[in-house]
C-alpha cells in the first residue's frame, strides 16, 4: 500500500517562507493579466478556454495542485493512498474547508429559500467529478476522467451514474476506482474538471450554475468579485479561506486584449504583470522581464471540407504529395502533437507517426485522378495565412508549380489575424496554414478537435473511421493509439503538420511567484508578489 502524506510538503514550504523573512515584503498587491478571451462561465466542470480554466483553478481548490516545477502536491486532499494494483485511490479531505459565498449569491439563495453552503466535503468532490463525466455536462476535459470505472459507458448514456467508480464513503473520504492502472491519473485530479460542486446549490441554480456571479460559490483562495462585460474579470482574495495557504495578492484582474504587440508594450511599461505571447511579441518586451516557453502549437496545412471538392482524397493527397518539404523553411514537425502536450499526465511522443512524403509521380497521378473525379480541367487553389507564414505559403505554391504537371493555379492571400480568423469561421477559404492548438494540454483533446461531432472542428471534416480511432484512444490512451490517430489524419491528407511553435509566458520586471505548469496553460496567482 503506497501512502503519500502531504503535510510534510507543507512544512517544507513553511520553512522556505521563514528563511525569506529578511527580504523586502512584496505581498498584498493587485495584479493585471492580459487574456485573449474572457470566461463565459465560472463553472469549473465545463471550463474550456485558458481564461476559464485559470480562473477556476485559482477560485476552486482541487484535490491536488501542481507546484511551479509541475510536481503534484496535496491541496484540498490532506492525504491519499493507492491500492497495490493501482486501481483504487482513497483521498482524505482536509477538515474545516469552507465555501465562500459572495453577497450577490447569498441574496439569490435567500430569494430561492435555500441554505447557504458551508462545509466542503468528499460528497462535493464526488458530485463534481460525476458531473464532469455525465453526457449532459458536455465537459471539454472529459477525456481526463475517461479511465474511471464505467466512465465511458456513463458518458455515452449506456450506464447509470451510480455505476461509476466514484464514491464518497463519508464526509472526509473519497474513493475513486479506475478501469486500469494509470500512474498519471493524479494529474486529472489537479485540473478544473475535478473541482468540488455542492449538489444542493447546483440544483438551486436551475441549470444556471456558474453562468453569473450570483450563481457561483467558490472553494479556493480567490473568488470572482467583479465582471465588466467584454472588458475584464477580477478575482479577489478570499479572506475566509481555510485551505492549504491563503492568497498573497489582494486581487487579479484579467483584461481582454487580443493585440499581442500592445500587450507586450503594456508589460514593458508595467501596466500588465503577465500574459502569454507569441515569439515575436515576447522578444519585444526585453528588459528584465522573464519569459518561459511552452511548445504547444503545430502550424499545419488544413483543407476546407465545406468545399465538396476537398472530400476527394485524390485531390488532398495530390496537393500534399507535390510539396517538397526539404525546401521549406522551419519544417520540423514530426507529428500533429507538439512536444508540450501530454497524454494522461505525461508528455506525448510523436514516435511512430507516418509523416507526409514528397512524391512527384504519386502527386501527378493523384491530381489526374482528382480532375477526372471532379470533371474539371484546371484547379484554382488559394492558401490563406497570416504574415509570419507568407514565405512558407509561397514556397508551397512554388513547389506545386515546379513539380506538378496538371493544370494547377495556386496563389496566397496574406490576412490580418482578425480577418484570418473570420475567414476560418465563415469557411471562406480553400487551404489555410493554421496554428493547431487547444486549451487543454491533453493530447486526446487535441486529436478530438477533428472528431465528426466536435464543436471545435473548424475544417468540417467527418469520418466514421477516425471517430472509431478516437474512441479507442479515449478508452486506451497509449502512445501507439495516439500515433495511429495522428498517422490517419496525415496519411489521408486531412492535417499536414509543418512546424512547431511556442507560446511564451511573460512576467513583467519585479514580478515573482506567479507560474504556469509546462504541461498546461493554467496560471497560478496564489503566491504572486511584485516590487
Amino acid at each position: 500500500m503506497k501512502r503519500i502524506i502531504c503535510v510534510i510538503l507543507a512544512l517544507v514550504i513553511c520553512m522556505g517562507v521563514l528563511c525569506s523573512c529578511g527580504k523586502k515584503e512584496t505581498s498584498g498587491k493587485n495584479f493585471a493579466a492580459a487574456v485573449t478571451s474572457l470566461p463565459t462561465t465560472f463553472d469549473p466542470q465545463i471550463a474550456s478556454s485558458d481564461a476559464e480554466k485559470t480562473i477556476a483553478l485559482n477560485c476552486f481548490d482541487t484535490l491536488l495542485r501542481p507546484n511551479d516545477l509541475g510536481d503534484l502536491q496535496c491541496l484540498a486532499a490532506e492525504s491519499y493512498t493507492v491500492s497495490a494494483d493501482g486501481l483504487v485511490y482513497t483521498f482524505k479531505i482536509r477538515d474545516g474547508l469552507k465555501y465562500f459565498t459572495p453577497a450577490k449569491t447569498k441574496k439569490f439563495i435567500e430569494e430561492k429559500g435555500g441554505e447557504v453552503p458551508e462545509n466542503i466535503t468528499a460528497y462535493d468532490f464526488a458530485f463534481g467529478i460525476i458531473r464532469g463525466i455525465l453526457p449532459e455536462t458536455q465537459a471539454a476535459d472529459f477525456p481526463l476522467l475517461a479511465n474511471i470505472k464505467n466512465a465511458g459507458a456513463v458518458h455515452n448514456g449506456e450506464a447509470d451514474k451510480t455505476e461509476l467508480g466514484v464514491v464518497a464513503s463519508d464526509e472526509r473520504t473519497l474513493v475513486i476506482t479506475l478501469q486500469k492502472a494509470d500512474a498519471n491519473f493524479l494529474f486529472s485530479l489537479s485540473q478544473a474538471i475535478s473541482a468540488p460542486c455542492n449538489e444542493q446549490f447546483f440544483n438551486l441554480t436551475g441549470g444556471r450554475y456558474g453562468l453569473e456571479q450570483k450563481y457561483s460559490i467558490f472553494s479556493g483562495a480567490f473568488y470572482v468579485s467583479g465582471v465588466t462585460a467584454e472588458k475584464s474579470v477580477t478575482i479577489s482574495k478570499n479572506s475566509e479561506y481555510k485551505g492549504e495557504s491563503s492568497a498573497v495578492p489582494n486581487a487579479v484582474t484579467f483584461y481582454l486584449n487580443n493585440d499581442l504587440s500592445q500587450v507586450a508594450s503594456k508589460i514593458k511599461k508595467g501596466n500588465y504583470d503577465c500574459a502569454f505571447l507569441d515569439s515575436t511579441s515576447a522578444k519585444s518586451v526585453g528588459g528584465k522581464a522573464t519569459a518561459t516557453n511552452l511548445t504547444n502549437i503545430t502550424y499545419s496545412l488544413v483543407f476546407n471540407f465545406a468545399q465538396e471538392r476537398f472530400s476527394s482524397v485524390n485531390l488532398r493527397k495530390g496537393l500534399v504529395s507535390a510539396i517538397d518539404f526539404s525546401t521549406l523553411s522551419d519544417i520540423n514537425a514530426s507529428g500533429i502533437v507538439a512536444p508540450d502536450y501530454v497524454l494522461s499526465g505525461k508528455k506525448a511522443s510523436n514516435s511512430g507517426v507516418s509523416a507526409a512524403q514528397f512524391n512527384v509521380n504519386g502527386a501527378r497521378q493523384y491530381l489526374t485522378n482528382a480532375l477526372q473525379e471532379l470533371g474539371v480541367s484546371t484547379l484554382d487553389i488559394n492558401i490563406i495565412c497570416t504574415e509570419e507564414n507568407d514565405k512558407l505559403a509561397k514556397s508551397i505554391i512554388n513547389s506545386w508549380q515546379k513539380h506538378v504537371g496538371v493544370e494547377l493555379n495556386g496563389n496566397v492571400s496574406v490576412l490580418e489575424k482578425n480577418d484570418f480568423d473570420a475567414a476560418l469561421a465563415k469557411k471562406e477559404f480553400d487551404i489555410a496554414i493554421y496554428p493547431v492548438s487547444v486549451s487543454s494540454s491533453d493530447a486526446k483533446a487535441l486529436m478530438s478537435v477533428f472528431a465528426s461531432d466536435s464543436k471545435d472542428n473548424f475544417i468540417g471534416y467527418t469520418s466514421e473511421e477516425y471517430d472509431r480511432i478516437l474512441a479507442d484512444l479515449a478508452e486506451s490512451p497509449t502512445q501507439d493509439n495516439l500515433s495511429y490517430a495522428q498517422s490517419f489524419l496525415i496519411e489521408n491528407a486531412v492535417v499536414t503538420p509543418l512546424y512547431f511553435d511556442s507560446q511564451y509566458f511573460v512576467c513583467a520586471e519585479g514580478v515573482s511567484g506567479i507560474y504556469f505548469v509546462q504541461d498546461t496553460s493554467n496560471i497560478y496567482f496564489r503566491n504572486g508578489r511584485k516590487q
